[in-house]
């Protein structure tokens, strides 16, 4: 008898180790999967992160191209950076919101150059790019603030579009930066001096 319990313990010491055994086998398969799940990851990430601005020579194109005759700091507000885009650059037909092709053509060409200055890493402090809509005084008060907000939902629109399709390692970075606001009449496009 004491032989046949000597055999069982001896089969359950083998039954215990295959047992083991397997589970170590299980658990370094899916320690393999993990990692490799990992560099996956690792490797989608830095397909998609932004340049390095201090090495990339396309960064610092960026930063070149941009008109800096268009950007003015605000007196009267810390750390504001106001960009002014020229009237013609960005024009409407009287009256209506719809960007004109030519107005279009400006946001892809210039966007680009002030997103990547906004989401690259000498932007994280930037809280807001604000678009900023305005009209002429002609008409009802109501109807200019409604348009003016209609008109800087349409440049917002059309640059994050753009920055989607041209940069898309700043494009989840501009799309919670970006904001559009409705002037109404204030700083009249029109001049009647």
């Amino acid at each position: 008898m004491r032989h046949l319990k000597s055999g069982t313990t001896s089969e359950s010491t083998l039954s215990h180790s295959a047992i083991s055994s397997g589970v170590t086998d299980l658990m370094t398969s899916l320690a393999v999967i993990f990692i490799l799940l990992f560099a996956a990851y690792v490797s989608r990430v830095d397909e998609n992160r932004e340049p390095d601005a201090q090495n990339s020579p396309a960064q610092r194109e960026r930063h070149e191209n941009v008109d800096h005759r268009l950007l003015k700091h605000e007196d009267h507000k810390s750390g504001v950076l106001a960009v002014s885009m020229p009237d013609a650059a960005l024009t409407f037909d009287f009256g209506q919101s719809r960007l004109l092709p030519s107005a279009e053509d400006f946001l892809s060409e210039t966007i680009p150059h002030y997103a990547a200055m906004v989401c690259a890493q000498e932007g994280k402090d930037v809280e807001a790019f604000v678009i900023e809509g305005y009209t002429d005084d002609l008409g009802d008060d109501l109807r200019n603030l409604r348009l003016s907000q209609e008109r800087s939902f349409a440049v917002l629109a059309k640059s994050v579009e753009v920055v989607r399709e041209k940069l898309p390692w700043a494009y989840e970075c501009f799309l919670q930066k970006a904001t559009a606001n409705g002037r109404g009449r204030q700083n009249l496009l029109r001049d009647d001096a």
